[in-house]
């Protein structure tokens, strides 16, 4: 599983896409990629495929929201 965090430099999203990046970790013994974005984007995607998007959903993830929806993606696969 191939899972990547495109976060806002200018906004100084860093914080929070290390601090998922570790849950990830931790919870799945996966490194997600980080991406610099721009643009307030916040996005989380698993093999390419958009799993959370702070621009469309107009907020950050709410705590263990990304683990609980990748926990829903290993099953199906």
């Amino acid at each position: 599983m191939k899972i990547s965090i495109t976060y806002c430099t200018s906004w100084g999203y860093l914080n929070q896409a290390l601090s998922l990046r570790e849950s990830i970790e931790r919870q799945f013994g996966v490194k997600a990629e980080l991406i610099k974005g721009m643009g307030g984007v916040f996005e989380i995607s698993v093999n390419d495929i958009l799993l959370f998007s702070k621009k469309e959903l107009n907020r950050f993830p709410n705590e263990n929201e990304v683990e609980d929806l990748l926990e829903g993606w290993e099953e199906v696969k």
